[in-house]
């Protein structure tokens, strides 16, 4: 017999709603907005956040982008990621059998739940994986309290 392991919780960044679910078995993506849909293509800047006691980490899985191409923005509790995946050279009478890289513009804003450092914030940026450490404002910060 397996044994059951737990895994952490991780939560939807998107709200559910009871009704969507019902009308979305007969319609679907048709009530969600456009940029909740499910692409059929790999996201750019997909990430992870880690909530530390005075700094997030981000990572943001970034391929084939060039440091120089990044736009790394903070602002308050927002940080915006932006650049440009340049296209590649093709051949002119290439005949792709399948063809689903995307490349151009992209960008993309992730909301914290508290107050950004942005003075001190660091970033690496290394095969393909873009690193922040965003260290948060003193007043964001857990204090431990003791009792007298």
């Amino acid at each position: 017999m397996a044994k059951e392991v737990s895994r952490p919780t991780v939560m939807d960044v998107r709200p559910t709603d009871p009704l969507e679910g019902v009308l979305d078995t007969f319609m679907p993506g048709f009530f969600s907005p456009a940029s909740l849909r499910r692409q059929s293509y790999p996201q750019v800047a997909n990430i992870d956040v880690i909530d530390r006691d005075d700094a997030f980490i981000l990572k943001a899985e970034i391929p084939g982008v060039e440091k120089n191409d990044l736009d790394i923005q903070v602002h308050g509790n927002q940080v915006y990621l932006g650049g440009v995946k340049q296209e590649e050279k093709t051949e002119k009478d290439a005949n792709y059998v399948y063809r689903e890289r995307h490349y151009g513009e992209f960008s993309r804003t992730i909301q914290l739940p508290v107050d950004i450092n942005s003075d001190q914030v660091k970033a690496t940026f290394k095969d393909g994986v873009l690193e922040l450490v965003l260290p948060k404002t003193e007043s964001a910060k857990r204090k431990r309290i003791t009792i007298s």
